[in-house]
């Protein structure tokens, strides 16, 4: 292969890894493409890597994208540490947009309802808590129309601040 041929190559992979997202709202489109940005000769994506469910109970798909199923150069670790993987969650508004509602590493993230409340359960790297590492950390988000918010309790649920 030409040196030409080889560079034309390289210029498309990442336009063809996204093409595959190009159904997705915009800023989603733009999350996805700035992490794989960071991949020096290639990304690719596992089948589980958007979850696409209600997470604020609008009835409107929202969005997931769990880095730990999104391999860099070969790496499936790329975007996890000792931390959890990052992890994207972006919610849908009532104008027909998406917001990014969470952007870090989590260990382990549940969506909920608790009574009328949509929350998010998080379980993050003790730091977070002011702990060592391996110690739990739990952390309640609460929907409030726009966000979801950090709440200290929501239907008997504690998510320490």
């Amino acid at each position: 292969m030409t040196r030409a041929g080889l560079l034309l190559v390289l210029l498309i992979l990442p336009a063809t890894a996204l093409a595959q997202f190009s159904n997705l709202p915009p800023n989603i489109q733009a999350a996805i493409k700035e992490n794989e940005k960071t991949c020096d000769k290639s990304a690719k994506f596992q089948p589980k890597f958007i979850t696409e469910r209600d997470i604020n109970g609008d009835g409107v798909r929202d969005y997931i994208l769990d880095y730990g199923e999104f391999q860099c150069d070969g790496n499936a670790a790329y975007f996890c540490g000792t931390g959890g993987c990052l992890t994207q969650v972006f919610a849908s508004l009532p104008n027909g947009g998406y917001v990014k509602v969470l952007d870090e590493n989590v260990r382990d993230i549940k969506f909920r309802q608790i009574g009328k409340r949509s929350v998010i359960v998080l379980d993050l790297h003790g730091s977070a808590c002011g702990k060592v590492g391996a110690a739990p950390c739990p952390r309640v988000l609460a929907w409030d129309g726009k966000t979801f918010k950090r709440a200290t309790t929501v239907g008997g649920m504690t998510g320490r601040k």
